[in-house]
């Protein structure tokens, strides 16, 4: 099975700091911003119940994508106690057969929070998705660009 990373996630609490941080500081490129989005639907791919958050992809000039996650609901904190949060990062691999890969990763104990969802690419197309949680809590979210 053939990977590629696509791209990091970082949960912020405070999207201006982080902004500032990665935009300001280091130089990263913003690509796109969209939201708020969210609902049980998109809650459900993470693993949680519900979220309302705000995604922003940002380039760094050696071309490594950031996507920051500002949760506007559950606030991190909150969503930690409730329901156990990812990690506040998480690693997105683009994969070629993810159907073939969610198959397999089913068999050897992995169980992905959904079925594989069908949803709009914030850069523009179409995009099949799933995620699953390691034993380390790690979140990994699969994706096959359509």
């Amino acid at each position: 099975m053939q990977s590629k990373l696509h791209h990091v996630s970082l949960f912020t609490n405070d999207l201006e700091r982080s902004l500032l941080l990665f935009q300001e500081l280091l130089g990263f490129e913003k690509l796109w911003q969209v939201g708020p989005l969210g609902g049980k639907g998109m809650a459900s791919l993470f693993g949680l119940d519900d979220m309302q958050a705000e995604l922003i992809m940002l380039q760094g000039k050696d071309g490594v994508l950031l996507e920051l996650v500002h949760l506007l609901e559950p606030r991190i904190e909150t969503a930690q106690k409730s329901s156990p949060l990812p990690a506040p990062v998480f690693l997105c691999l683009e994969v070629e057969d993810l159907q073939g890969l969610y198959e397999m990763l089913g068999q050897n104990g992995w169980q992905p929070f959904t079925l594989i969802t069908k949803l709009p690419a914030p850069g523009g197309g179409m995009i099949n998705m799933f995620c699953i949680r390691t034993e380390e809590n790690l979140l990994l979210e699969f994706i096959e660009e359509l």
